[in-house]
């Protein structure tokens, strides 16, 4: 028998060969524990960035979740594959899985703080059909819907309800929810888009993308039946913000004005939809769409605002160039271009009329800056600071006035809102145009409240109520103290309606709470209205209440007459 050699090559040549029997797994052994610890800094990131902004939240969250899943998935990856088979396994099996989940699941979107939104398929809930017309006959629909549509009083004719502030006054409208919730009166398919409803003479008109057009798009108010259409070449989409028209229709005069998101304004008979003038606004500022786009990535959003026979729009351009204008107004009766007004890139905000200082003007959120401007022709009288990129933390929040001097400025991406006060020395009605005697102060700046991102706040009794990255707030307006905090809504949409806030939820809920500093937000009552993501305004105009998103639209009828005392629902 051989005895044991001791030669000093063979013990060497012995020792690295032990130890990589003994630890041939330490890397993904290694890998696999700092999977959990990646985990385990998710909720500690969100928590320090949540309160400055939720969506910076998510992303942040997301990012630490995708690197964790994939440095946990490579750690199973070389502790588990020993052979090339395996191999092949672990690197197919992520796209097996994807491929799996897309056939029992559709993208929807994202929401409005950017986390994807998923649902079931039709074929996995049981049902193969396109979304089919409801509708209610019943005896108290009936009675409203027999009224002669040309005569029907109940109007709400802009963006914001008729007032353009985003508060309604219907002694129509029950708010007694509690005791009787809104019946459906009709629901139907409608194509994507995020403007809202204008309402006058028995007639509801949106915007919608019909395939590679835009559609202005009347529907009976009373029965949601479509009765004209006039639509223009065009489709706007971006991946996080959707498909389709954003801004909402004017109704004046007998006539709809309304802007596309690819920059179309049209005027159209209410009656007919034929149409009376149209304008082009890329073609008039001298750009492409994919120069537009660059700069305003989420597509024109801008509602027309009717001032002194003028249609007022956004009007933007190139970045940078010297041609940029802020503002255009085209003449009501021919479409004639008046003037244009600024020098800053346009923003996804809406432009409003307003009195301050006694001295009547426009008053536009740009990119970069606040402005108001002679609404006889555009010269901009004062400037305030309020940073925003078109392309990136954009604007969508119109101004609020608050008193004869103040105003108020908002927009989510953590800078939250802040209120300024105007001064005007001048003595003359040649001064009012003349910046050299407007005065503009800040009087407080607070960007832990009133992050306003889809929405506006509403200056309601006394109090600034609005979504803030979608949770629902009660402000101060004299100081911007909050006085309560609610319940999280999302990116959803806000109006006051007698006296109680009417907030439809990005989830497609609708929710009435009351419009008080004592309530603390506590809801009277909720009802589910619609599916998908929900980011429209909703209007109301009389009994009716008119919501949509990008797939659906509903009427709901809410009567003072239904056993309600239409005074005391107000009182």
């Amino acid at each position: 028998m051989r005895e044991p050699t001791n030669s000093p090559d063979i013990q060497e040549s012995a020792e690295p060969k032990s130890k990589r029997d003994r630890h041939p797994k330490r890397l993904p052994f290694s890998v696999l524990i700092i999977a959990p610890c990646i985990f385990a800094t998710i909720p500690l990131a969100r928590w320090f960035v949540y309160d400055i902004d939720h969506q910076l939240a998510n992303i942040v969250g997301m990012v630490l979740f995708l690197l964790g899943s994939g440095v946990f998935y490579l750690g199973l990856w070389f502790w588990f594959a020993d052979s090339w088979r395996k191999h092949l396994v672990f690197f197919f099996l992520p796209g097996t899985l994807c491929a799996m989940a897309c056939l029992f699941f559709e993208f929807v979107g994202f929401t409005g703080e950017t986390m994807p939104v998923f649902r079931a398929r039709a074929w996995l809930k049981g049902t193969t059909k396109s979304p089919q017309r409801t509708s209610s006959s019943s005896g108290e629909i009936a009675s409203y819907a027999t009224r002669d549509s040309s005569t029907n009083p109940f109007e709400s004719t802009q963006f914001l309800g008729s007032d353009r502030n985003g508060i309604v006054s219907n002694r129509e409208f029950s708010v007694r929810w509690d005791s009787q919730l809104p019946k459906a009166v009709w629901k139907i398919p409608i194509g994507a888009g995020w403007s809202s409803f204008a309402v006058s003479s028995g007639l509801a008109i949106t915007l919608e993308q019909i395939d590679e057009q835009e559609s202005i798009t009347a529907l009976e108010l009373t029965t949601g039946n479509v009765l004209w259409r006039q639509q223009s070449p065009g489709r706007h989409t971006q991946a996080f913000g959707g498909v389709g028209p954003r801004s909402t229709p004017t109704i004046y005069r007998g006539k709809v004005f309304a802007q596309t998101a690819m920059g179309i304004v049209s005027c159209v008979e209410l009656q007919t939809g034929n149409l009376i003038w149209q304008q082009d606004l890329l073609k008039l500022a001298g750009i492409d769409k994919e120069t537009s786009e660059k700069a305003i990535s989420w597509g024109r959003s801008g509602s027309p605002l009717v001032v002194d026979d003028q249609i007022v729009v956004p009007f933007g351009g190139r970045s940078g160039d010297s041609a940029l204008r802020s503002l255009i107004a085209f003449e009501l009766e021919t479409g004639k271009e008046r003037w244009r007004s600024g020098q800053n890139q346009i923003t996804y905000s809406s432009p409003v009329l307003m009195t301050l200082c006694g001295v009547r003007q426009i008053v536009n959120v740009n990119e970069g800056v606040a402005v108001g401007c002679n609404p006889a022709n555009g010269k901009v009288i004062w400037t305030t600071e309020w940073p925003s990129n078109s392309n990136g933390d954009a604007c969508s929040s119109q101004a609020v006035q608050l008193d004869e001097r103040r105003l108020l400025l908002g927009k989510g991406y953590s800078l939250g809102s802040k209120a300024i006060e105007l001064t005007y020395s001048g003595t003359t009605p040649e001064n009012e145009s003349d910046p050299a005697f407007w005065k503009v102060e800040p009087v407080w700046s607070n960007t832990k409240i009133l992050k306003t991102k889809f929405t506006s706040s509403i200056l309601f009794d006394g109090s600034l109520f609005g979504l803030s990255d979608g949770v629902l707030e009660c402000v101060d307006p004299k100081d911007g103290t909050r006085i309560w905090r609610g319940k999280k809504y999302g990116q959803g949409q806000l109006i006051v309606v007698n006296q109680n806030l009417l907030v439809t939820t990005e989830d497609g809920r609708i929710v009435l709470i009351p419009a008080t500093r004592e309530g603390l937000g506590k809801a009277i009552a909720e009802l589910p209205v619609l599916e998908g993501i929900t980011w429209n305004v909703p209007a109301v105009a009389g009994p009716y209440l008119l919501v949509r998103n990008a797939e659906f639209a509903a009427c709901l009828i809410s009567s003072a007459e239904a056993g309600h005392d239409a005074k005391s629902a107000i009182e």
